[in-house]
């Protein structure tokens, strides 16, 4: 198959991820975030919606990014493996399609599927909050993508259990971070080659409230992410789908 036609075929990916995919995460992130904030909102009434000037910004900032990492979650889960599990990948590749090329357009295609998905719920969250900056939030949806769809990739192209299993590295890195990271000894310096998910709270609020945030946290995260994709393109190159 072509550049060209492989390209054309991104449309039918884009379709299959907002009936799949794309529905659930708006209506989840809706409810996760009408649960969590309307009873504030009632509460303090006019106070809510001042933006960062509001004692319960803090508070908006997490369900946000929460609902940002719940959306990577959702929009990775079985991207390679289930195609491997159900054996769809003999339909897909019974024509000369290479499955890097395949998996690398989807990664991107699912991408810019998410985003839309945040854009619409933010578009909400401003109707609440007008002071919310629509765009960092979309920024920020990005680099977690790229930092957490990364190794999501990955473990989708090595196990089978692909959404279980980044769930747990995301989880279990920064429980050992936090755990052993500000010990002494082998335990701190083994812990760092773990995803740098320690830097999540403070990009996400500095990022999402100013649009900036420290370029090295950044760079961190996106090079993480960057890596575990390139190594999941590796393994899609040398290794077979086949179980």
């Amino acid at each position: 198959m072509s550049r060209a036609r492989l390209s054309r075929y991104s449309l039918w990916q884009f379709r299959d991820f907002a009936i799949d995919r794309g529905i659930a995460i708006v209506i989840i992130g809706f409810l996760l975030g009408y649960m969590t904030l309307e009873p504030i909102r009632r509460t303090m009434g006019a106070a809510f919606g001042l933006g960062a000037a509001s004692p319960t910004w803090p508070l908006v900032i997490s369900v946000a990014s929460s609902v940002a990492s719940l959306a990577v979650l959702i929009a990775l889960n079985g991207m390679v493996s289930t195609d491997r599990k159900m054996g769809y990948y003999r339909f897909l590749f019974s024509k000369p399609v290479s499955p890097v090329a395949y998996y690398a357009q989807l990664f991107f295609v699912y991408m810019i599927g998410m985003l839309i998905a945040m854009l619409i719920l933010s578009g909400v969250l401003y109707a609440v909050i007008p002071t919310f900056k629509i765009a960092n939030f979309l920024l920020y949806a990005a680099i977690i993508y790229i930092a957490m769809g990364g190794i999501g990739f990955f473990v989708s192209v090595a196990t089978r259990f692909d959404w279980v299993t980044l769930a747990a590295v995301w989880l279990g890195s920064r429980v050992l971070r936090d755990v052993y990271g500000p010990k002494p000894g082998w335990q701190s310096k083994a812990v760092e080659v773990l995803p740098p998910v320690h830097k999540l709270s403070t990009v996400s609020q500095s990022l999402i409230t100013s649009g900036t945030a420290d370029k090295s946290d950044v760079l961190w995260l996106l090079g993480y992410g960057a890596l575990f994709f390139a190594l999941g393109l590796l393994l899609l190159r040398r290794g077979s789908l086949a179980d």
